[in-house]
């Protein structure tokens, strides 16, 4: 298996909090991603929740810009 960088997004579907883009090392793409879904979904706390896309280079890269 061959390691990968991923790029997620992370965003608050009530609007309160601004949306962040993470840069993971990741083994398995969809395993990863779909641990991250579960984790933000159905197993995070009330207000917690975040809805998970997966983004590419030229997004992450303009997040950081940004910030």
């Amino acid at each position: 298996m061959k390691a990968q960088d991923i790029y997620i997004r992370l965003t608050d579907p009530t609007g309160k909090h601004k949306p962040v883009v993470n840069q993971h090392r990741v083994w398995d793409h969809d395993r990863f991603v779909a641990n991250q879904q579960r984790q933000y979904g159905e197993a995070a706390k009330p207000g917690d929740e975040r809805l998970v896309t997966v983004v590419n280079r030229d997004d992450y890269t303009a997040y950081r810009k940004g910030n």
